[in-house]
């Protein structure tokens, strides 16, 4: 039934439903006030006189709102394949001195890092005195062993913490005592050697929701430190990993906060927790872009975050948020003309005034026309009249897309990320 009221609708207001984003918008409209619901309940009976009147209150409902979908939906245009490209992996500036400053701090540091009494003790009691490799250090990291035991548990069991493997098995809940709502969470891991199935089960106290979460680089984070600025999404240059309170993965992680609030936030908690593994020295980034997106029916709004160290240049910084903001808009910023603009407010000022004096009144009144709107310009604006309504739609639809749509977007698509230097 929903089909057909929609495809009844679009014929009554001579709409394309294949190529016309004003009538999908007016009908989503109409779904989200419940207007196609009422229609549908009425048409249902089998009764035609309510069927011929639910349709004639939608068709007058669609009306009434048209204007306001036509606003929102901007001027209609030619439907074109995407041409935005993806964001570059790098993003080339010409600062060879503030890389190599970065990679100097980096440097820095690593020796401070390397000398730092808790960094030794960790190196000599969990990894017995060494650094390991990146495919090593990934091997520690996603071992389910190194997140569930403690080092103690390692040195009882014979288990080596570099070398070993570690398979999850089962995860379960046994209550504590017959007849109370205390449990414990366990779970099986196969470790070898010794190759045997040991248990492990979280604190009375802790539940497993509650665990919090390790994250490391997906990739190897030196790879990034080159001539190139990379784009980094956060759910997907490092992997969160949750850990059992005393576990290896626990100390690995507190360690690395740790070193992250002493060295000024130059690194991060994956990138601290990397060096403590691998002893090898990380650029801090420089500049930081962080994106935020937000998209609805009637909106699309977002931000540019920048992070900057006060020693970059002016220079880098105007052509680091050119490159992102080209990016997040899919072209380079335009100003729009300023009457687009004074036309829209004035149109939005319209309406809003009859639908503040609608609801003071109480009464149901019919919302501004096109022309009616043009006119009410024109008379306020004697030096810049229209002569033509499409004109005056045109200037509008223009003024909206450049206020409420600035940008395509997705909810689905874009997510916050980061862009980094180096």
């Amino acid at each position: 039934m929903e089909e057909e009221l929609r495809l009844w609708l679009a014929k009554q207001l001579k709409r394309d439903l294949e190529r016309d984003p004003v009538f999908e918008k007016l009908w989503r409209v109409l779904k989200s006030e419940e207007h196609v619901k009422a229609a549908e309940q009425m048409c249902v009976t089998g009764d035609t006189e309510d069927e011929e009147l639910a349709k004639s209150d939608l068709l007058q409902v669609a009306r009434s709102l048209r204007f306001y979908a036509e606003l929102d939906a901007g001027p209609v245009r030619q439907t074109r394949p995407d041409k935005k490209k993806e964001l570059e992996n790098h993003l080339r500036l010409e600062d060879k001195n503030g890389k190599e400053r970065a990679e100097i701090l980096g440097e820095y540091l690593a020796l401070r890092g390397s000398l730092h009494p808790l960094v030794r003790r960790f190196r000599r009691e969990v990894l017995g005195g060494k650094t390991l490799t990146p495919t090593q250090a990934y091997a520690l990291v996603h071992s389910p062993a190194v997140n569930r035991f403690p080092a103690s548990r390692f040195e009882r069991e014979g288990i080596p913490v570099v070398g070993h493997s570690a398979t999850f098995i089962e995860h379960g809940v046994v209550c504590k005592r017959p007849g109370t709502n205390r449990f414990i969470e366990f779970e099986y891991i196969f470790v070898d050697p010794p190759g045997r199935f040991l248990r492990a089960h979280l604190p009375v106290s802790v539940a497993y929701d509650d665990l919090k979460y390790f994250w490391f680089p997906s990739r190897n984070p030196r790879a990034a430190t080159n001539d190139g600025y990379i784009s980094v999404e956060r759910d997907s240059v490092y992997f969160p990993t949750p850990v059992y309170p005393r576990s290896i993965l626990d100390a690995l992680r507190n360690l690395s906060l740790k070193l992250v609030d002493e060295y000024g936030r130059c690194w991060d908690e994956g990138e601290a927790a990397w060096f403590v593994l691998t002893d090898e020295p990380l650029a801090p980034r420089v500049i930081t872009a962080t994106y935020q997106d937000h998209y609805s029916e009637h909106l699309t709004h977002g931000t540019i975050t920048l992070a900057v160290e006060p020693w970059v240049s002016a220079k880098t910084v105007s052509q680091f948020y050119k490159y992102v903001q080209k990016d997040m808009l899919g072209r380079k910023s335009r100003a729009p003309e300023r009457r687009n603009l004074a036309v829209l407010q004035f149109v939005v000022r319209q309406s809003r005034e009859a639908v503040l004096d609608e609801e003071n009144q109480g009464e149901t009144s019919n919302p501004l026309s096109w022309e009616e709107l043009m006119k009410r310009w024109n008379r306020k604006n004697p030096h810049q009249k229209y002569a033509k309504e499409s004109r005056f739609r045109r200037d509008v639809n223009r003024g909206g897309r450049a206020v409420f749509r600035p940008y395509e977007s997705s909810a689905e698509v874009r997510k916050p990320f980061r862009l980094t230097v180096p």
